[in-house]
């Protein structure tokens, strides 16, 4: 079968398939729109498809070779390589954990001795003051390093409890559970403000 596209004078486009007889249209065709012959038009697409018969693929000849031969890769692109950036490092004379070891310390010694010394001067005795202790351990802690750390955070929470323990049992001369809660704000106070 062949495909058949004919164009008539008039404009009109018309395609169709045809199996050719001794190369040629087995019977008359005409244009739908004016009826003109189409058979002539058919007929020369017909012996143009039929005179140009397919073109097999080319023929690779082989060259006798002395021995194998090497083939190069191709060659990469010159490509400059790019710098990382610099990872910036903190002296370590600007942070310095022992100074904020010391710096929650003190706090925890200003809030341990506030804390007792209400007690001493108004003779009540008010645990929740132990935030406060959490509060200057935290702050000393951060001034001293001069930023926050993780670990100080933790470091300046595991002083601030024992900070807020050891001044309610200077009050108490024991260590009620129910002050617990002191303890733990206490300790939430100066993880939060030493660490973040």
């Amino acid at each position: 079968m062949i495909p058949i596209k004919i164009q008539c004078d008039c404009g009109q486009k018309y395609a169709f398939d045809v199996e050719p007889v001794n190369g040629q249209m087995a019977t008359s065709v005409a244009c739908p729109a004016c009826g003109a012959d189409g058979t002539a038009a058919a007929n020369a697409i017909i012996a143009q498809t039929v005179a140009m018969p397919p073109q097999p693929p080319p023929l690779m000849r082989l060259q006798p070779s002395a021995g194998p031969q090497r083939v190069e890769p191709p060659a990469r692109p010159f490509v400059r390589p790019i710098a990382a950036a610099p990872v910036p490092t903190r002296p370590a004379s600007e942070f310095n954990l022992g100074l904020g070891i010391l710096g929650a310390l003190g706090g925890a010694l200003v809030g341990a001795g506030a804390m007792y010394g209400f007690y001493e001067w108004a003779g009540f005795r008010f645990p929740l003051l132990g935030i406060g202790i959490g509060v200057l351990t935290g702050f000393g802690a951060r001034i001293l390093y001069k930023g926050t750390d993780n670990s100080l955070g933790i470091i300046s929470g595991v002083i601030a409890m024992v900070s807020v323990v050891g001044a309610i049992y200077l009050m108490y001369g024991e260590f009620p559970l129910m002050n617990i809660i002191s303890a733990i704000v206490s300790i939430s106070m100066a993880y939060r403000i030493a660490a973040r």
